[in-house]
């Protein structure tokens, strides 16, 4: 069988996530009489001085322990070692950071601030340089920390998987071109996507109950009526919207979270008498 090797530049917490793309690019490559072994290694430098053939992979997640470094320096640190590693001529990928944040460990919100400073630079450095970017930030928001009960440090089992299995997508897709051939490629990918079927979480976030509003450290949770979607949650939505208190597009998104198990027809009769009691509402008073 033959080995393709990956080191990684990760955080403590992410190796779980590392362990288990190693686990899932193994389940796929097997059949292909492949194998991958993944590497952890404790700096960038460190991946400058692998055998050459092996895929490199820097987390953005490392660049976290020092928040008082000047953005600048962090910046122009970062594209130096993508330069040094694209050097080489091995595939090398850039993960992205999950933008969940608690608040009591951001009170300033420095440490959002620069996860979104990162997560852009990586699509810089991914035009500039031609990296690939593992983008973990789209995959774990499209389900939200509430359903993997998680954060931005990915601890827990099933954001490790989620994680993991996005990193494994992002190899398959783009990091094995060195190693196999094209068609053994598309069966490994077949694979990964058969088993992504069963890694990720519904993405229902919130009780029926409760109405997530804003965003970022002013989001609130709202309670609504219990029973889902009546015509005052509705007309609520509406009025929030005419006097510009929350945008047209979240008040959309909430409301088409809460009326899809309904149905078209009767979604649209319910906002119809939720505006006809917000007008009503109006003209009495």
């Amino acid at each position: 069988m033959t080995r393709i090797q990956l080191a990684a530049w990760v955080t403590e917490t992410e190796r779980l996530a590392l362990s288990s793309a190693e686990g899932s690019l193994n389940a796929a490559l097997e059949a292909e009489a492949f194998g991958l072994t993944c590497t952890a290694v404790g700096a960038a430098a460190d991946l400058t001085q692998v055998s050459a053939g092996t895929s490199r992979l820097i987390s953005l997640a490392t660049q976290l322990a020092s928040l008082d470094t000047p953005w600048a320096e962090v910046q122009a640190e970062l594209s130096a070692w993508i330069s040094d590693l694209v050097g080489t001529g091995d595939p090398v990928l850039v993960a992205t950071v999950f933008r969940c944040v608690p608040a009591q460990h951001d009170p300033e919100g420095k440490l959002l601030t620069r996860i979104r400073r990162l997560n852009l630079l990586a699509a810089e450095l991914s035009r500039e340089f031609g990296v690939f970017v593992v983008d973990l930030d789209r995959v774990l928001t499209d389900i939200g920390g509430m359903a993997l009960e998680t954060d931005y440090r990915l601890q827990g089992k099933l954001a490790a998987d989620v994680a993991g299995q996005a990193l494994a997508m992002c190899v398959a897709t783009n990091a094995l071109d060195l190693y196999i051939p094209f068609e053994a490629q598309e069966r490994t990918l077949a694979c990964l996507r058969a088993h992504d079927q069963a890694v990720h979480p519904e993405a229902v976030l919130t009780p029926a109950n409760l109405m997530s509003m804003g965003s970022g450290r002013r989001r609130q949770r709202v309670s609504t009526n219990t029973d889902a979607v009546q015509e005052d949650q509705v007309r609520w939505l509406i009025d929030q919207v005419l006097k510009r208190k929350i945008g047209l597009g979240e008040a959309s998104q909430k409301l088409i979270m809460a009326v899809r198990r309904r149905g078209a027809k009767e979604s649209f009769t319910l906002i119809a008498a939720g505006m006809a009691r917000l007008i009503g509402r109006r003209r009495a008073a």
